[in-house]
């Protein structure tokens, strides 16, 4: 199989990186998925059609607790809403195809937008398409292995209810690690979780994460200046 820029054995070569995460993670989906009751076809389907990584955690485990399909859709737009700000690097001119057209943007997800505008940079509409339909394909086959394999875990086994607070556990812990801002941060999420404890239990999810969003909005309208100096004034 040749290698050539543009080939299915270039993509797979280039898109390593996202399938050391995409493999293992959509494992853990899948076995997930699995452990709260959800037959095994429906894991690699939900890979496939939704395609939202952290969101299909959290997707399957807001259907089973029963939630509402607004919950849902306002859960789902807090937490993948930073895709909006991928369009502006996103190479658009080079998808021609209707087709092309409609799978480059839902198929747009961090992994693949960090490769595509800092990594490969694809010049050509075929480059880009492999680039996401192969990432696309790592997180099915992973999905898929991870229903298989969890299914043979016997019911007696206990932690997988704990895979999605380990899973955001540790992307929090990484993203307080590289920030500037630790304790304003802290102390938002801190107040987002009271305000969440002070709602019913099935709205605590969705009203810590617009309180949350809300203070981020409102930390980013008035940063913190340096001690003695004045806050930085508004062009027109």
């Amino acid at each position: 199989m040749t290698s050539a820029k543009g080939s299915l054995a270039w993509a797979l070569r280039v898109t390593v990186p996202v399938a050391m995460g995409y493999l293992p993670l959509g494992m853990a989906f899948g076995a997930y998925s699995v452990s709260l009751g959800f037959a095994p076809y429906l894991a690699p389907l939900t890979a496939l059609v939704v395609f939202a990584g952290s969101i299909e955690f959290l997707l399957v485990g807001l259907v089973a607790a029963g939630a509402g399909l607004a919950q849902i859709a306002v859960t789902t737009l807090l937490v993948n809403a930073r895709h909006v700000f991928y369009g502006f690097s996103y190479p658009t001119r080079l998808l021609r195809s209707p087709l092309a057209k409609l799978y480059g943007p839902y198929a747009l997800t961090d992994e693949a937008y960090a490769l595509i505008t800092s990594g490969v940079r694809p010049t050509t509409e075929r480059e880009l398409m492999l680039i996401q339909g192969v990432s696309h394909l790592y997180w099915v086959l992973g999905a898929a292995v991870g229903a298989v394999a969890g299914g043979l875990i016997p019911a007696s086994w206990d932690g997988f209810d704990f895979a999605l607070t380990g899973l955001f556990s540790l992307l929090f812990v990484g993203a307080i690690t590289a920030a500037t801002q630790r304790t304003r941060i802290l102390v938002a999420a801190l107040a987002s979780i009271g305000v969440g404890l002070l709602l019913p239990h099935d709205l605590f999810l969705l009203g810590a994460m617009l309180c949350y969003a809300l203070l981020c909005v409102l930390m980013v309208k008035r940063p913190r200046t340096h001690r003695g100096a004045p806050a930085p004034e508004s062009g027109v």
